[in-house]
Order: C-alpha cells, then sequence, then structure tokens
C-alpha cells in the first residue's frame, strides 16, 4: 500500500454497473479514523450515484474536508446537480455526511432519505430543513422511473439510525459502514482488481474497531438480508473495496467475526516499567506453550488499542500482568482493559491476571472492570512481588494450570 501515490490514489468516478457510479475520496491525510483508530493506509469514503430515467439518488456522502472533491465528481456523473432527486443518509456520522449540507446548497431539488430514527437525531449534526427530509420506513421503496431503491432497517451497526439501501434492478446493495474496511483505494475501487487480502486484514481490524460491540447486530443484518433473499451482485460499501466478485468473502468474514471461533490461544497483555514485570511475562508465556498454548505477546505500551482489539478476537483466555502503578493498573494496561470493556470484548472469554508489585497492589480495580467487559475471571487473581518469592512463583504456577485446562476446550488454530 503506498498512500502517497496521488496518481493512484485520485481515483475519478468509476461505474460499477450500469447507470451505478463510484464517487466516493480516499483520505490519505488523516492519521486516526475517529480520532482514536489508526490509519496508516488511509481510508476511502464511499459514495455513490444512481441515475434513474425520472431522477438521480445520491448514496451516502463524504467527510468534510473532501466535500468539493466529492461533488465535482458527481457533477461528472450528471453535470446538473439540479438532476438529484434524492440524497440518501444510510447513516448519520460525519465521516458519511458531514458533505450533505453543501451539497444540498447546491442540489436545490433533492431531498434527504432517512430512517425515522435518523429523522429525529438528524438536527443533532447537520442543519437540514424539515420540509428536505423524507422519512422512510422498513422495506419502502422510491422510484426513479426506471430505478428502484428499497431501504433496510440495519439498527446498530454501529448507530440506532443505520440503514441499507438496494437497488433492486440491478442487485446492488449499498451497505455504509456494514461490510466495511480500512485502506484507501489504490489504482482501483473494485475487489478483484486489488489486494484482497490486505484488505479482508484490515476489515477484520476495522470490525474490531468499530463493529465488535454489535456483533449480535451484525448477525441479524446478515440474517435479515438472506430472509429478504435479496441477490446481491454488488456489495458496496462506505469504506474500503467494492465487492462485484467476492461478495461471499467479505459476508463470511463479517459473519465468522461476529460469532468468532475462540483457539487455545492466550493473549498475553503486559505492562514492564523497568523489565522485572517482562521476565514474569517470559515464564508464564513459556510455560503456556511448552502446554500446547498458542500464546500472543502484547506490550500494551508499544501496541495500539486498535491492533490489541484485532489480536485478542480468536483467544480463548487473555492474560494481564502488569507493575502497580501510582498504587494503580500500570496506565498502558488499565487503557487495554477499558478499550476492552467499551467494546465488551470479554463475553465467552476468561481472563487472568498477574500484578506485580512491591510497596503496593492494583487487583480490585482490574478484576471489577474486566467484569464489566464480560471477562469471567480464572480463579484469583494473583499479586506478587516483583522479584517473585517461592509462594509467589507457586501462585503464578497455579493460575498457569488453570489456564491450560480452561483452553483445553478449544481446538487449536491452525
Amino acid at each position: 500500500m503506498d498512500c502517497t501515490d496521488t496518481k493512484r490514489i485520485s481515483l475519478g468516478p468509476r461505474q460499477i454497473v450500469k447507470d451505478v457510479y463510484w464517487v466516493g475520496v480516499n483520505d490519505c491525510v488523516k492519521d486516526l479514523f475517529e480520532s482514536l483508530w489508526p490509519i496508516p493506509d488511509g481510508i476511502s469514503y464511499n459514495a455513490y450515484v444512481v441515475v434513474g430515467s425520472e431522477g438521480v439518488a445520491v448514496i451516502d456522502g463524504v467527510d468534510k474536508h473532501l466535500t468539493y472533491e466529492y461533488i465535482e465528481k458527481i457533477r461528472e456523473v450528471i453535470g446538473d446537480l439540479d438532476r438529484v432527486k434524492y440524497v440518501v443518509i444510510n447513516h448519520l456520522e460525519p465521516d458519511h455526511h458531514a458533505s450533505t449540507p453543501t451539497l444540498l446548497s447546491l442540489a436545490r431539488n433533492a431531498r434527504v432519505v432517512i430512517s425515522p430514527v435518523g429523522a429525529k437525531i438528524i438536527q443533532t449534526l447537520y442543519d437540514i430543513p424539515k420540509e428536505r427530509i423524507v422519512e422512510v420506513v422498513d422495506g419502502e421503496k422510491l422510484s426513479l422511473g426506471d430505478r428502484t431503491l428499497r431501504f433496510i432497517y440495519t439498527p446498530w451497526l454501529h448507530w440506532p439510525e443505520t440503514m441499507m439501501t438496494y437497488l433492486e434492478e440491478e442487485g446492488v446493495l449499498f451497505s455504509c459502514d456494514a461490510f466495511g474496511s480500512y485502506g484507501a483505494l489504490i489504482g482501483s475501487i473494485f475487489d478483484d482488481e486489488v489486494n484482497l487480502e490486505y484488505y479482508l486484514g484490515e476489515a477484520r481490524r476495522y470490525f474490531s474497531n468499530i463493529v465488535l460491540k454489535y456483533s449480535r447486530n451484525a448477525l441479524d443484518a446478515i440474517s435479515k438480508i438472506e430472509k429478504l433473499g435479496l441477490k446481491i451482485s454488488v456489495l458496496a460499501p462506505s469504506h474500503g473495496p467494492v465487492y462485484r466478485k467476492h461478495v461471499d468473502k467479505i459476508v463470511s468474514l463479517y459473519r465468522d467475526i461476529s460469532q468468532p471461533k475462540l483457539y487455545a490461544k492466550a493473549s498475553i497483555i503486559y505492562g514492564s516499567m523497568y523489565g522485572r514485570t517482562e521476565e514474569i511475562v517470559e515464564k508464564v508465556a513459556e510455560s503456556l506453550r511448552k502446554s500446547g498454548v498458542l500464546v500472543e505477546l502484547i506490550d500494551a505500551a508499544r501496541v495500539h488499542p486498535s491492533y490489541i482489539l484485532h489480536f485478542v478476537l480468536d483467544s480463548g483466555a487473555v492474560v494481564f500482568i502488569y507493575p502497580t502503578y501510582d498504587a494503580a493498573v500500570f496506565p498502558p494496561v488499565w487503557e487495554a482493559m477499558n478499550y476492552l470493556y467499551i467494546k465488551q470484548v470479554g463475553r465467552g472469554r476468561a481472563a487472568a491476571i498477574i500484578n506485580t508489585g512491591s510497596w503496593g497492589f492494583a487487583v480490585k480495580e482490574a478484576v471489577e472492570l474486566l467484569s464489566k467487559a464480560g471477562f469471567r475471571i480464572l480463579g484469583q487473581a494473583v499479586a506478587v512481588r516483583a522479584i517473585p518469592t517461592p509462594e509467589d512463583e507457586k501462585k503464578i504456577r497455579e493460575l498457569i494450570e488453570k489456564l491450560v485446562e480452561e483452553l483445553k476446550k478449544f481446538v487449536s488454530q491452525p
């Protein structure tokens, strides 16, 4: 990936199927998506134009700082912006629709199409006159003459108002954040013309950062689409590639990570100020490996929570090993715990805790936070000296035995 290759990231409009165009943009300026998640290879904001015999619909928009590039692409496709009949808001978040007020000021005949829940909260983000807002119910259709848009509610992917838009004649599903991925689109927008394995990997990280808390809702959305019998020839998300050949791959990926298969793998999230806690980490990791457990070592001071969330997705257990710092949990490890709590990662997983210290320990707050994250605390949290005593080493061995026994219920990772 080379997000600095301006010739390959400055993509013009692309036809997806007859009368349907990608008019999105690549963002290689922003370093943190949502001011939280690292995007070293940028991100795409995908927007689309559907041209019908009786009007044009624009499906979603882009982040504010790329508004005019996006609008010029719409002009390149349709000419006069007064041809725009509808601007569909599948999801209100500003990375999709900060551009919409400007578009509406230029597309004077356009009205916004949105779910009723979205209509209730739209004014908290954008100043759009009520007379320009059209609420659509689940399953409702709007005609563009020879093109028909159907709206499908998919709440909590990942806000309460989210929906998808289905173009019936061509089988194009505009899925917004669902099935999305990090990474700017380099050279092409299509799944069969890019390095798909890279984008699928980034889709997994994107899911763990954005959608993970709403895994149940993702499964509900996939089930709903299947029950409706939608024939999807093209899957067009708001970030990442447009899928025209491997629709099944991205849907299967989302289905799998929404109900992750856990393996006999322990992710060890640790911090070490002077190397003594790290020595304990290494001994724990060695013992686990000798027992056939796959170990993922994660130094919380050097690995961003975006990647920590990604790494623990398939772990049957997570081990937290950290020193006491100012009578509290070592801050980078505490930050990792807090992200795991926010995203409710603990469901179905066990957690083990080893806290090192000399004049004080910080176990209680770790147990409380991890329990709130959904983890089942394995045995007793272990508090040991920075240089463990024989009794401390016995406690650690007993905890390792419990971990190994816990992980026997899971298969080894292929």
